[in-house]
């Protein structure tokens, strides 16, 4: 039986099952201590899955993806976030299907459902999600499928390309709200991300172990594509960061987690009367910048991670004026 209690602010699972030693482990949020419970109980009940077994009447959409989300994305540096594509199947009628039954049809519907309330980007991720789980679980764990229908079933097409930048005037909105704050103040946080065009989840995790202020840099172990990077830093990004007051007990440079940052955002956006604004944009904003101020494609690739410069593309939508401004400075400069 497991038994979770919340101790110094996490979550502690002890499952205690008659012979058979007790195990005990530490998670950061309840969902996830909630998860690696249920399977792990299912484990010591049922032992680990043999190798080459063929799927059987017990294996279900759910047990292979609880099973994949403790052993293989709770690794991932993003793993939080990823919890919540968990939930979604939860709510699902194919997360109780068995893998025997499951076909194409099944996920051709879930797929359909979701694209009623979500975008296809959103589907598409969890149904990667999906496919991914089904191919580790013949590959890793032994289990033979009859196919997999996540990689099967059609995906919804995605059209992701944004030319969002910040305006001028949406910008002094931003100031003059954050200031209104007070202690909850996130210009910083908002700033840094434009300066260095990181991504959220890098953003949060970044460590003051990881700058290095003699080189101007900030070294990023771990990145969406899983290739570390180190960024050069902007004289405005050393000046944000040495400003943030560094607290003996954490070492991570932005103190506030992923869940409250969004809810932050949210609600800056809607004093400042700002609407169609994504934190993802800051991103977009950092990296046109970082080609408006003369820097190569390979020299922005570097900063932003892109290993495809085609993919870098889509990001970059330079301002007209600002261009013009430029040129008018080179001729100045020539005359």
């Amino acid at each position: 039986m497991a038994t979770i209690r919340k101790r110094n602010g996490k979550f502690q699972v002890q499952i205690r099952i008659k012979g058979s030693q007790s195990v005990t482990r530490t998670f950061k949020t309840k969902t996830e201590a909630t998860i690696w419970s249920k399977t792990t109980e299912v484990e010591k009940y049922n032992n680990p899955v043999s190798h080459n077994k063929d799927c059987t009447n017990q294996e279900t959409v759910g047990s292979l993806l609880e099973r994949y989300y403790i052993e293989v994305l709770s690794k991932r540096p993003w793993y939080s976030r990823e919890c919540s594509i968990l939930r979604r199947f939860q709510r699902s009628d194919i997360y109780n299907i068995r893998i025997e039954d499951l076909c194409e049809g099944d996920i051709a519907r879930y797929r359909d459902q979701r694209l009623k309330s979500v975008k296809p980007a959103t589907v598409v991720r969890e149904l990667s999600i999906g496919s991914h789980c089904m191919t580790t679980a013949q590959g890793e764990w032994g289990i033979r499928l009859p196919t997999n229908a996540f990689k099967s079933a059609r995906k919804p097409k995605v059209r992701n390309s944004r030319e969002r930048r910040i305006s001028q005037e949406e910008w002094n909105r931003i100031v003059e709200s954050d200031r209104q704050r007070g202690r909850r103040s996130m210009l910083h946080i908002i700033e840094l991300a434009i300066e260095t065009a990181m991504r959220k989840g890098e953003l949060l995790n970044a460590k003051w172990t990881d700058v290095d202020f003699s080189q101007s840099t900030l070294h990023i172990p771990k990145t969406k594509n899983e290739y570390p990077r180190t960024i050069p830093l902007t004289p405005k990004a050393i000046n944000i960061i040495k400003s943030i007051v560094r607290t003996d007990n954490n070492n991570n440079i932005i103190t506030v987690n992923y869940f409250t940052l969004n809810s932050w955002w949210v609600e800056l956006l809607k004093a400042a009367g700002i609407r169609n604004l994504r934190w993802h944009d800051l991103r977009h904003e950092g990296i046109s910048r970082h080609f408006e101020y003369g820097l190569s494609v390979p020299e922005v690739a570097m900063i932003s991670g892109h290993r495809d410069y085609q993919m870098l593309r889509r990001y970059t939508h330079i301002k007209p004026a600002n261009v013009a401004a430029k040129l008018a400075m080179l001729f100045n400069k020539d005359s």
